[in-house]
């Protein structure tokens, strides 16, 4: 059994507002395999962004808190490391390829100059030394005149290319685990799944770990092994993707599974799941799906489900209860 690299226990975040505290992360638990792909899926206000910023340690100090859990990665809990730890971490055993590589990458700075600043901090090299390893790993992502593309800046680059230079950045130092928030949303579909074909060679050649998040189910089914939906700050479901798309089990994940274009289906009105997302404020007792659901009944808005597992493929939901062993209360 392959060794587990990300262990996420009983996670709870709480931010500051003007009106309050809220709690958008409540109760998370999941692991990540060394080698593995894991999905995390859910609408936007789903938590996937915050729980993948808690990880790497980018929750802004201000207004946010770990109010309970652990994220322990490589055997050491991130929950107690201070910044000046934390640095150590980022960039080099673990990276981050954010949704918009215009607003990720500083405009002032060259593609060299920018794919240098990891390199200084966690790699003793000379100068020729940094700009043979940059030329390296933009030729490795498949990027042209590498040569010449280090002294450009960012502007003059188109957003496939603009997204690659994110995922040399990711790469540099090789990290075990590399988290991708939406890498590929803002991309049209050729180049999308160019950069999905390059994310899944290089994943395997380094024998990385991916945390992928992303609201596509089309791409879950492309590049992971295992999928995590979560919904209103919750995980609902977990299971292995080929289950997952056999037999959901959760309704939300047959809704957002519903919701996928059909090519049987093309005269008929897409499917969608009625409602929002609930805000953090107005999730009290009960399931927070209840509302949206077409199976509820009374005891999902009464009382919150706990986790029900059956041979691993988890769901939290009361439709569970009679055949199911309850593993998180």
């Amino acid at each position: 059994m392959a060794e587990v690299l990300l262990e996420i226990k009983d996670l709870g975040i709480q931010f500051k507002t003007g009106e309050g505290t809220v709690q958008p992360i409540r109760g998370v638990n999941f692991t990540l395999k060394k080698g593995e792909t894991l999905g995390v899926v859910g609408e936007s206000g789903s938590g996937k962004s915050v729980t993948s910023l808690a990880v790497m340690g980018l929750l802004p100090e201000q207004n946010s808190k770990i109010v309970s859990g652990s994220i322990h990665f490589n055997n050491q809990d991130l929950t107690h490391l201070s910044e000046r730890e934390y640095r150590k971490l980022r960039g080099n055993e673990m990276s981050m390829i954010f949704q918009e590589p215009m607003t990720s990458l500083n405009p002032v700075f060259t593609i060299g100059e920018l794919l240098s600043e990891p390199l200084k901090q966690h790699k003793k090299m000379s100068k020729k030394e940094r700009k043979e390893a940059i030329i390296q790993v933009l030729k490795q992502v498949g990027i042209p005149r590498a040569e010449q593309i280090i002294n450009e800046y960012p502007h003059q680059l188109s957003g496939g290319m603009r997204q690659r230079v994110m995922i040399s950045l990711a790469l540099l130092c090789e990290p075990k685990l590399l988290i991708c928030d939406e890498p590929t949303t803002a991309l049209d579909v050729t180049i999308q799944a160019q950069i999905l074909e390059l994310m899944k060679q290089i994943k395997n050649e380094k024998n990385m770990s991916l945390l992928f998040i992303t609201h596509d189910l089309g791409v879950v089914a492309e590049m992971c092994d295992r999928v995590v939906v979560m919904y209103a700050g919750e995980i609902v479901e977990v299971a292995e993707i080929n289950e997952l798309f056999d037999t959901p089990l959760h309704p939300y994940t047959k809704g957002l599974i519903d919701s996928l274009p059909s090519n049987n289906d093309r005269k008929s009105t897409l499917y969608s799941i009625k409602g929002q997302v609930p805000r953090p404020e107005e999730i009290g007792e009960g399931c927070a799906f209840a509302n949206r659901c077409p199976y509820a009944f009374q005891k999902c808005i009464e009382k919150t489900p706990p986790t029900f597992s059956k041979g691993g493929h988890l769901s939290k939901c009361w439709l569970q209860e009679s055949e199911r062993q309850v593993v998180i209360q």
